[in-house]
């Protein structure tokens, strides 16, 4: 095998290059992953109907509403139900909504495309948030009197965010894929009971039903109803009426169904497609074993299945993923797998974001071909079988549920079917840091050795968690009466069977997740104040602390050396892994499998998406040399600079901490130089360090590969590099389509790691 140095822009099989400039920002919350340049007078080839299908409104007008005009009806729906005054229950309301929804959205169909489009395309303004968050306080304000104002002052304090989360839905693929859409009407109408649930859930199944009623007769009516692609589809969702998907293109077709019902039209983000290769395999076989497809039209089929998601404006991408282990022990892993994983690499788009599984049975093919897509900046995300089951171990799994974990969300996993896991909080561990130091300038707090010093940082640190575990319990007790999760209930019979919400309070495991933020900042925090403070008596901790409240002002000589000093988390160094461990330990055992509201457990999610930048923007200056108002470490990444001793000591820092302190999840962010891993050594070398990480404990990693030279290159001329892609916290965005403040982080890093 001889493997090439790489090119670092992939080419569009189509042709088409994503968008140029023109990245609006909200504030630096949200990001969007595709550009909003003017829409072409006409779109009359297939590779600008699927670029532009997602982000702009293709559907028919003659035959519904337009995104706006549902928004409208949704709120008449609301404001005239009888919730309010107590006379109507939510479920109903929530089942009118959805009812108005399905019915009326505007649907559309191209003889360039094998899947149908909607018009409520804008994943930013779903019909149902013209009430879900007003609604949300409704029910806040009606069953929890006095806790939005208490979450409140914790996030105006900086201590914690927290939200409702409404984000991460994992159906059942294996139990639906097998029922179909009739099935899963027949499941719901099958139960007697007359309770709201079941009403609402009964009202979701047929509306379901008439969805697909409405997209066959408006197929069936346009004027290129003969088309290849129509007269394929057409088929499809006739099957699918009446029965499971028969074939793989079924298959598709299926899933493209259930995630617009649940996505745009209920609100609820479906967070996993399942590890698509073992799920859509025996259908591939069938279809050609009988003639019914070939390979090519099936990565034909795949293709557009990308783009329909490829196009889609979310940030944080889609998640699929590959592979796993079978009952005998054996890899789940199959020729299917190579096709997706090619198609991917062809496609060369930054979503759909896919994670793999990675093992001791995991194929060479396999290794070598994902590590060579990782060195073209394919949005890939390898993970540990072996420390995914050793992390979930702690809130109580049984091995059997270990071995076939389901990945879901940014790279995150669960018990499959019988496991939900809500994620809107981040915890900032600098902030007890910030505070006492706060209190030192004033001279209000003083300790005379750093144990000291260490202990009122627990204290706070606990008093935060403490708190936060509370205000979470509470605010989750109702989550169902925020917003029923219709269509995520008629997929998972564990709820429909227990009669009760299957997002709220459906599986056997409801998890509550609370995510660490700027972990390695709180280290590098305590470390710096450890040796400059009371090692070597650089600074008093009560001058430290005034010289962070004024942000380091005229202080800039010894900023940079408590930014520079080795005595980090990163570098391998025991000292300060001993105290990473601590704090880790110190913060997930107030919470990790201790009971939520839910009938289940907490746990800690080691990521915080862009919990980093916007926790770090509130935050003042910390004794690592960071300035107020810079944004935190990243995930379980050490701190910017903080690697001195490359790769190799940043994975033995990691490895200190266990994986067992992140039930369902952490992520360590990496960043290899390309002359690393060139060629055909270099990929041995490549492969080496990932097995590296897996075996001191490491879970998922984020791995970028790519020179500081040519990211500068990149802010100098962006029209140059149109498709660079980078990992950013379990997914992949262009490069041009990130704030100039993150590039030089990322520049930053490279030049530490590639010294």
């Amino acid at each position: 095998m001889t493997l090439p140095c790489l090119m670092l822009a992939a080419t569009l099989s189509t042709g088409v290059q994503i968008p140029e400039s023109g990245v609006p920002m909200n504030g630096g919350g949200h990001q969007y992953t595709t550009r909003t340049e003017k829409r072409p007078a006409t779109i009359n080839d297939e590779a600008a109907y699927l670029k532009w299908k997602w982000r702009t409104n293709l559907a028919d007008p003659k035959t519904g509403l337009d995104n706006d005009a549902l928004r409208v009806g949704v709120v008449k729906i609301a404001k005239e139900s009888g919730w309010k005054a107590g006379n109507e229950d939510w479920y109903d309301v929530s089942a009118r909504c959805f009812d108005f929804l399905v019915d009326n959205v505007a649907i559309g169909f191209s003889k360039y495309d094998g899947f149908p489009a909607i018009s409520a395309w804008d994943r930013h303004r779903r019909p149902m948030k013209a009430i879900l968050w007003s609604h949300a306080a409704e029910v806040d304000d009606k069953y929890s009197p006095g806790l939005r104002a208490a979450i409140a002052q914790m996030n105006r304090e900086g201590r914690v965010s927290i939200s409702k989360d409404f984000d991460h839905s994992a159906p059942d693929w294996a139990d639906i894929l097998k029922i179909g859409f009739p099935g899963m009407k027949a499941r719901v109408d099958s139960y007697a009971q007359d309770t709201p649930f079941y009403r609402a859930e009964k009202k979701a199944a047929a509306a379901m039903m008439r969805f697909l009623d409405r997209l066959i007769a408006t197929a069936k009516a346009h004027p290129d109803a003969d088309s290849y692609w129509m007269k394929r589809e057409i088929a499809s969702l006739e099957r699918l009426r009446t029965g499971p998907p028969q074939t793989v293109f079924d298959v598709m077709e299926f899933t493209m169904v259930y995630f617009i019902l649940s996505e745009p039209l209920n609100y609820f983000q479906v967070r996993t497609f399942d590890n698509i290769d073992v799920r859509w395999w025996p259908y591939y076989q069938a279809d050609l074993a009988a003639g019914r497809t070939t390979e090519a039209e099936f990565r034909e089929d795949f293709r557009h299945f990308l783009w329909q998601f490829g196009s889609i404006d979310n940030y944080w991408g889609h998640p699929i993923y590959l592979g796993g282990t079978n009952r005998d022990g054996t890899t789940a892993y199959n020729p299917l797998s190579l096709i997706i994983l090619d198609v991917v690499e062809k496609t060369a788009l930054p979503t759909p974001k896919f994670q793999l599984k990675m093992a001791k049975n995991t194929p060479d093919e396999v290794w070598w071909k994902a590590l060579d897509m990782l060195r073209k900046h394919a949005p890939l995300c390898l993970m540990s079988e072996e420390n995914m089951a050793r992390s979930m171990k702690p809130v109580g799994l049984t091995d059997e549920e270990c071995r076939d974990l389901l990945i879901w969300g940014c790279f995150e996993y669960l018990p499959r079917a019988k496991g939900n896991c809500t994620s809107a909080t981040h915890l900032n561990l600098p902030q007890p840091v910030v505070e006492i130091m706060d209190k030192a300038a004033k001279g209000e707090f003083a300790a005379a050795t750093f144990d000291d010093f260490k202990r009122e940082y627990f204290r706070i640190l606990h008093a935060n968690t403490d708190s936060t575990v509370a205000l979470l319990r509470e605010t989750e007790k109702h989550l169902a009466e925020v917003n029923p999760a219709l269509m995520l209930s008629l997929a998972v019979g564990n709820a429909l069977e227990k009669g009760v919400d299957a997002f709220s309070l459906g599986y056997k495991y409801n998890f509550t997740a609370i995510a660490e933020c700027g972990f390695a900042t709180a280290v590098d925090s305590l470390l710096g104040i450890k040796e400059f403070v009371y090692e070597k008596k650089a600074v008093s901790l009560q001058e430290l602390g005034q010289i962070l409240a004024a942000n380091w002002k005229d202080r800039e000589e010894l900023r940079l050396r408590m930014k520079n000093s080795k005595l980090k988390w990163g570098c391998g160094n025991a000292e300060a892994d001993a105290l990473a461990k601590e704090v880790i330990e110190g913060f997930t055992s107030r919470f990790v499998g201790k009971p939520n509201s839910r009938g289940g457990v907490f746990v800690c999610y080691g990521i915080n998406s862009r919990g980093f930048i916007n926790q770090g923007m509130a935050t003042g200056a910390t004794p690592d040399g960071r300035r107020k108002g810079d944004h935190f470490s990243k995930n379980m990444a050490p701190s910017v600079g903080a690697e001195t001793e490359g790769i190799t000591g940043s994975i033995k820092s990691y490895g200190a901490v266990a994986p067992e302190n992140f039930p369902c999840g952490s992520i360590y962010d990496v960043m290899i130089h390309p002359s690393t891993v060139c060629g055909e050594k270099g990929l041995r070398v490549f492969r080496a360090l990932v097995e590296q990480f897996f075996a001191g404990g490491g879970v998922a990693m984020n791995i970028n590969i790519v020179s500081p030279e040519t990211l500068r290159d990149a802010q100098k001329h962006p029209e140059k590099y149109e498709n660079l892609q980078v990992r950013v916290a379990g997914w992949n965005i262009r490069w041009n389509d990130i704030p100039r403040k993150e590039q030089d982080e990322y520049i930053a890093r490279i030049e530490c790691v590639g010294r």
